[in-house]
């Protein structure tokens, strides 16, 4: 039997252990029926790729396309085509409560709406330019600015380098696993200072150093100066590794500063 479950709207996804596999069916009936789902889907090999697909296969039901509704925030997704994690809930609505009226956020990575959605519903008076990539993601993006009623949100499609508004961002969220190979873009971005908000995967006995180290970095070699930085954990990924969060606050340094950028401790929290 699955060692547990997640809930998607009206999907349930199961991971089945291969011994389970013979009766995928049956367990799947059997959860569906009991806790009153829809669909229930096997995640078969997680998420992959830049685009962030799926692998997963239904078992029991009649569709994948559902609406997942959490802290009062619409999100209309297919589970077999866009990914969708209600493990980090606390982080989509923790980063919603730092924003302020008036602030410009641009998300580089922006989904289904995951962080920009929640930002927009609770802060009507912030701008959000929400890039995606990913036109399957791209159109459910669209869809949940519509469903969310949320007309301060800016959708752009395509790669965030070459999307990405750039001189206007108090806030710069990066909620994806490679996003230290863009901190470029996301000093690109920013307004002479603002706070880039970076996602990674970090082995559990080097946090918070060896995400910290990577995200100063990435800063400084965009030429910009770190002011702040703090980290955190969002939740564990896979055995001994963590998924987590470095907010750095950054200042960009003029062309024809040469002095030393000074290194700066991170607070852990």
């Amino acid at each position: 039997m699955p060692s547990g479950w997640e809930r998607i709207g009206d999907v349930m996804v199961l991971r089945i252990p291969p011994a389970g596999r013979a009766h995928a069916a049956t367990i799947a009936r059997i959860h569906g029926q009991s806790l009153g789902a829809r669909t229930v889907v096997e995640d078969r090999s997680g998420i992959h790729g830049p685009t962030r697909t799926p692998d997963v296969r239904m078992l029991w039901g009649d569709g994948t396309e559902t609406v997942h509704v959490e802290g009062g925030v619409r999100f209309k997704l297919d589970v077999a085509r866009v990914m969708f994690s209600s493990g980090n809930v606390a982080e989509r609505t923790g980063i919603a409560a730092e924003i302020r009226e008036g602030d410009v956020v641009v998300d580089l990575f922006a989904g289904i709406g995951y962080f920009a959605l929640p930002i927009a519903v609770r802060v009507p008076r912030a701008t959000v330019h929400a890039c995606e990539v990913n036109w399957v993601a791209f159109e459910y993006l669209l869809e949940n600015v519509r469903l969310n009623r949320a007309g301060n949100v800016a959708a752009h499609l395509g790669d965030c380098r070459a999307v990405a508004p750039r001189g206007v961002a108090d806030w710069v969220l990066m909620g994806h696993f490679d996003a230290v190979r863009y901190l470029d873009v996301g000093v690109r971005c920013l307004r002479s200072e603002g706070t880039l908000v970076v996602h990674g995967l970090v082995p559990a006995d080097e946090y918070p150093e060896a995400l910290v180290s990577q995200v100063l970095d990435g800063i400084e070699r965009a030429g910009a100066r770190v002011d702040a930085m703090r980290g955190r954990k969002v939740k564990s990924y896979a055995p001994g590794i963590l998924h987590a969060v470095v907010e750095a606050r950054a200042t960009s340094v003029p062309k024809e500063f040469s002095g030393v950028v000074p290194s700066v401790r991170p607070v852990t929290r």
